[in-house]
């Protein structure tokens, strides 16, 4: 029997985001935004595969934003409540108004971000984490 490999993959990753701990979601999520923008950046010319990447992106920051918990994240959240509604501003108008600085300034600040969920992890803080 045949599997096409990309079936495959998809329910590996399916599987690894469902069995992962909440901090590894929060990084995977991370990953894929910026994965996303990455692939409007490089198909910037084409409008419909832009507008799907950067639809796609602006969908993960977004559940990023809704999941943030202001009463236990308190400083950290007010600020990421801020990076993240600069993030979804900046999507928009990278896609309706073809502004590509603001993709690469997204693509900047979710690296950022990405980077400071990656040492939370790595140093075993997620205790203390809420994203």
């Amino acid at each position: 029997m045949y599997t096409d490999p990309r079936t495959a993959h998809e329910a590996y990753r399916r599987g690894q985001v469902s069995s992962a701990a909440p901090l590894r979601i929060v990084v995977l999520l991370y990953e894929a935004a910026i994965q996303a923008c990455r692939t409007g950046l490089t198909r910037y010319d084409e409008p419909r595969a832009r507008g799907e990447s950067l639809g796609r992106a602006h969908g993960i920051v977004s559940e990023l934003f809704s999941a943030l918990n202001h009463e236990k994240g308190g400083e950290i959240a007010a600020n990421l409540d801020a990076l993240y509604r600069f993030v979804l501003e900046s999507i928009t108008r990278a896609n309706v108004q073809g502004d590509r600085e603001a993709l690469r300034s997204v693509i900047q600040v979710l690296e950022t971000l990405l980077s400071g969920w990656r040492e939370i992890e790595a140093h075993g803080l997620a205790e203390s984490a809420e994203p």
